[in-house]
């Protein structure tokens, strides 16, 4: 799909694959992780927004977008490599990190693993957040593979009316989200239930870190806020109105979470 003018293109050779990534503006380096199902190209309202202050890298991971999809790799581990993979072949220094969904949880533990890595840690939403599903590995994978299956067999424009017909976005990023599940491999679904609890890297975090959650009733409130009392230096926000894509479904609430907490960095 068309990236905005300003934006440009190339890849990053790690673990004997390519890793596709976009690119725009300038400035101290902000790495975006997205979600299952997902590609770095769905970041590009926000990245744009923020290219006039950063250097904004989004990247496909491996099986996602036009990154390379091997049959294996996908456990945590594999990602976190791939993560670190980009802020080194891309020679960045001290990057923000900011992931969601499967990509928050990638980017909590690359922090966790490499704490000299990052300058700041902003993980929105993130699977796992702090205990296991309630279904095992292959019901979940199952689960995966009928999701992404169902989502092939319908056209584009299908796609839209039933996805994201709500979101406020230009009709090419509509096209963007819906066209991503087109350049998805079904070797993705393996990192079904692949991690530890994400509040468990927590410990050993110790960068600056932001933890944007869905709205939620006062229980589980209270249940996320004890997990972030883990972070050495952390804050957690539940977004008004918000579902599990914060950005997506509350970008103003979300995005001026953001930008206070990069200010503050």
């Amino acid at each position: 799909m068309t990236l905005p003018a300003g934006w440009d293109t190339g890849s990053v050779s790690t673990d004997d694959i390519e890793l596709q990534y976009y690119a725009t503006g300038s400035g101290p380096p902000i790495v975006f992780a997205h979600g299952l199902f997902d590609n770095g190209r769905r970041w590009v309202p926000l990245g744009s927004d923020l290219a006039a202050d950063y250097r904004v890298i989004a990247y496909d991971a491996r099986g996602h977008g036009r990154s390379s999809a091997p049959e294996t790799g996908y456990e945590i581990d594999d990602r976190v490599a791939d993560l670190v993979g980009i802020v080194t072949g891309l020679e960045l220094r001290n990057p923000i990190l900011v992931g969601h969904s499967m990509g928050g949880a990638t980017a909590a533990w690359a922090a966790a693993a490499r704490p000299d890595l990052p300058a700041g840690l902003v993980l929105a939403d993130p699977s796992r957040f702090h205990g296991y599903p309630d279904i095992d590995v292959e019901e979940a994978r199952r689960m995966g593979r009928e999701r992404l299956r169902e989502s092939k067999e319908l056209s584009i424009e299908e796609r839209i009316d039933e996805y994201y017909d709500d979101v406020e976005a230009d009709a090419d990023h509509h096209r963007r989200l819906a066209a991503a599940a087109d350049e998805c491999s079904p070797h993705v679904v393996k990192t079904a239930q692949d991690h530890e609890p994400v509040a468990r890297a927590f410990d050993d975090i110790e960068c600056p870190t932001l933890v944007l959650r869905h709205d939620a009733d006062i229980d589980d409130r209270v249940t996320d806020l004890n997990a972030a009392e883990r972070l050495a230096d952390g804050r957690l926000v539940h977004v008004p109105d918000a579902g599990h894509y914060v950005f997506r479904d509350a970008p103003d609430a979300a995005t001026a979470e953001l930008r206070t907490f990069l200010d503050r960095l």
